[in-house]
């Protein structure tokens, strides 16, 4: 019996993904574990590996096509094995989303199970059906925890739970612009929101909303650390190592930090609250046409030039769009630097489930008082931290900024393994 290929479930909000591309025409041998097509999600773009050793045969869905999570997408034919159409595949039916003749694969396709244009596509239990059906939601934007995908009634439940607090899957606009431009003869290019827009848009309006944030701000002065950054790239010189950048150095303190104040480094959970016993630092990457967080697990246990490394290896990877859902996934703290493009000094908005988030700005001199009252030229560092009030109360922030700094301030302590 040939090998059933799936959209898989990479991410706990996915309901479908989109095929990015496949790595091999039908016909064509591929090895169990071998990259056999992408799939982008709204978050990146991921390789889905063969399941099976054989020959890919039934390709029902080529580039473009939309498929719900846990539906076939092809087959795969061992060796030897009879070849003979699945059960329900439509020998004349071209592939979903011919959008590419160039790569335009010559397959008959599922018809019943193409794309969720209805319900009936989606799968789901018959009470999440009629449960679904009286309290008017759509199947096609519930996440399946079932087997393969299938959505449940603890799932149909759960929407309905989080519809009262949480928006929906794209959130609205709040005037319309498009109306008033048109009126008033403005001119506009109208963009089209793509799945990860629309992904940020509803995660920041969700935290901005329910999470009551607060912030402190603090300066840094940090003319050791730069002389200590300075030192370290000094010994490197003559080698392949990376150089290192002051936002791996930050990324270490804040990780330091994490370990040393416990409480901060915690979510809420609704009726508790979970401390995490390692720092897992999600650091912000600008990427072309959003942002993405990939996670530097345990960082609190990681040299300062091995997060450097890793950290570059993350944001090439996520610029290039080849994060796994584990890289941006279990993080339980946030930095975001913008210090490079000159700004001084911004607020950040927190990435749930996470609880904190530090928006670092621009180094500036500053002039500070010295000894006997005269002017002592230094640099400063302004860094802003964005707290979920449910978790941190202001003094623990207050606590966490201040161990910050002085890590900063006394950047020996990045050497040091975490108290």
């Amino acid at each position: 019996m040939p090998t059933e290929v799936i959209m898989p479930k990479v991410d706990m909000d996915m309901a479908s993904g989109t095929i990015a591309a496949w790595h091999l025409e039908e016909g064509q041998v591929v090895e169990k574990g071998a990259p056999l097509f992408d799939i982008e999600t709204d978050k990146a773009t991921m390789e889905v590996e063969s399941p099976a050793t054989g020959t890919l045969r039934f390709v029902i869905a080529n580039k473009g096509a939309e498929i719900p999570i846990g539906n076939p997408v092809g087959w795969i034919f061992a060796e030897d094995e009879a070849v003979v159409a699945p059960a329900g595949v439509s020998e004349d039916t071209k592939p979903q989303a011919e959008e590419d003749a160039g790569s335009s694969l010559p397959a008959p396709a599922v018809e019943k199970q193409s794309l969720p244009a209805s319900e009936d596509s989606v799968r789901a239990t018959p009470v999440a059906r009629r449960i679904a059906r009286s309290e008017n939601i759509s199947l096609s934007d519930v996440t399946g925890t079932g087997p393969r995908g299938r959505i449940t009634r603890v799932d149909i439940e759960a929407v309905i739970k989080n519809s009262k607090t949480m928006p929906a899957g794209r959130v609205a606009a709040t005037s319309n612009a498009k109306a008033t431009a048109d009126k008033l003869g403005v001119g506009y290019v109208e963009l089209p929101v793509d799945r990860m827009r629309a992904a940020i848009a509803v995660r920041l309006t969700e935290s901005k909303s329910t999470v009551p944030h607060f912030y402190l701000d603090m300066d840094c002065r940090i003319d050791k650390l730069l002389a200590f950054r300075a030192d370290l790239n000094a010994a490197l010189e003559g080698t392949t190592a990376k150089r290192i950048s002051i936002n791996d150095m930050l990324v270490r303190a804040c990780a330091l930090t994490l370990a040393a104040v416990p409480e901060a480094n915690a979510s809420w959970a609704g009726d508790s609250i979970l401390q995490y016993s390692e720092a897992n630092v999600s650091v912000a990457v600008a990427i072309e046409g959003g942002l993405m967080t990939p996670v530097v697990k345990g960082a609190q246990n990681k040299s300062i030039q091995t997060l450097s490394a890793e950290i570059s290896e993350l944001a090439d990877r996520a610029k290039s769009g080849k994060l796994s859902n584990s890289d941006y996934q279990g993080g339980s703290f946030s930095i975001s630097n913008l210090g490079m493009f000159g700004v001084k000094s911004f607020n950040a908005i927190i990435n749930p489930p996470e609880s904190m988030i530090l928006a670092v700005g621009s180094a500036e001199q500053h002039f500070y008082v010295g000894p006997n009252g005269t002017p002592d030229l230094g640099t400063k560092l302004s860094i802003c931290l964005s707290c979920d009030h449910r978790v941190v109360d202001g003094a623990v922030g207050a606590k966490w900024l201040s161990k910050f700094r002085s890590i900063l301030e006394n950047p020996i302590e990045l050497t040091l393994d975490p108290v």
